[in-house]
Order: structure tokens, then C-alpha cells, then sequence
């Protein structure tokens, strides 16, 4: 499902004193009309991007806060950033891309390989090189470079994650910014 005009908000989250468990501000602040009925964790999944969390210091490494941010219906931000100024903001699309290249999906790796296709198609070569197998048929060989090539995400083998960087991300997540934040 496409996701358009979307727009990017920024959540600081700090551990509660009295457990330490995260303290999410209640974003049902948001009428139910705006919300489409729903709660607004599911709103967000649904009709927003879902979470991205800064992978570099966050609550899990022991920060005392961290944040989480993930884009929007305009509506939505504005309701929830107006309820909450000091811990939810409004950003636009080059604050967000900064946070998810740098931040959020850092440690994400950049290929995917798929290691069936991969030692098949080493063990190919190998019983080529030996003698054992017959030389591969030019078909083959073009299939093979495909396979090799990260930028064809049609073939099996090793492929480019496209959701690394925010710049190919929101092609491959089908969402558009709202032009209001968008990046000029």
C-alpha cells in the first residue's frame, strides 16, 4: 500500500524512574477521527512508516533517553507534536534521512547475499574449472551475472538493501513526503 504525503516526527523517550520501563507519551491525544478509529500504535503501522530507533544510543545501551521517530499523515504530527512540544517534533525529510542513514539503520548490512544461489553457483565453476562440468552455456554465464550483480533485484544471489539508505528507502517502502518538509 503506497504511503503519500507523509510527514517525519522526531520522539524523545526516557526510562520511567519507578520501573525503567520506556515512557511513551499516550498519542491517543489524537482524535479517533484523525486515528480512523484505530489506537495509535496500529495507526502508525498502518497508515504511517512504523518506528525507526537510533541503533547508536538509545535505552538499550544504557542512555538514560533516547528517541524514535517514523513519518506520518500531516494531521496526525501536528496533533500529537501540539500535545507533546518537548518530547515530540515536527521534522523535515533531510532531518529524517540524517537519523535513518546515520542513526537508525547504521548497522543494517548493505547486501543481502543468498547463500543457496551463491554456492551453487560457486560449485558450478569449481566443477567447471575441474573439467568435470561442461563450460556453461552463454545463457548461463548471463544468468550468473545477474545472480552477482547487487543493483538486479530480480535474481536470487546477492542483492543491494535497498532500504540502507533513505534515498532508496522510500521508493522500496512506496512513501512519499509531504511537500511542506520535503527535501528541495
Amino acid at each position: 500500500m503506497a504511503k503519500n504525503n507523509l510527514v517525519p516526527i522526531k520522539v524523545i523517550l526516557k526510562k520511567r524512574a519507578s520501573n525503567g520501563q520506556i515512557d511513551w507519551p499516550d498519542m491517543n491525544v489524537a482524535s479517533s477521527a484523525i486515528r480512523n478509529g484505530m489506537g495509535w500504535s496500529d495507526f502508525v503501522d498502518t497508515y504511517g512508516s512504523g518506528w525507526f530507533y537510533d541503533k547508536v544510543e538509545n535505552l538499550g545501551t544504557g542512555a538514560d533517553s533516547g528517541c524514535a521517530c517514523t513519518l506520518v499523515p500531516k494531521n496526525f504530527a501536528q496533533a500529537v507534536s501540539t500535545e507533546y512540544p518537548d518530547i515530540i517534533s515536527m521534522i523535515d525529510e533531510a532531518a529524517f534521512e540524517k537519523f535513518y542513514d546515520e542513526r537508525a539503520l547504521v548497522k543494517m548490512e548493505t547486501e543481502f547475499l543468498d547463500t543457496e544461489v551463491l554456492q551453487g553457483i560457486l560449485a558450478r565453476k569449481q566443477l567447471e574449472d575441474l573439467g568435470i562440468a561442461p563450460a556453461p552455456s552463454a545463457e548461463i554465464v548471463a544468468l550468473r551475472t545477474k545472480c552477482l550483480d547487487p543493483e538486479d533485484q530480480m535474481h536470487r544471489g546477492i542483492r543491494k538493501n535497498l532500504r540502507k539508505k533513505w534515498s532508496t528507502a522510500k521508493s522500496d517502502l512506496k512513501i512519499t513526503i509531504d511537500p511542506s518538509v520535503a527535501k528541495r
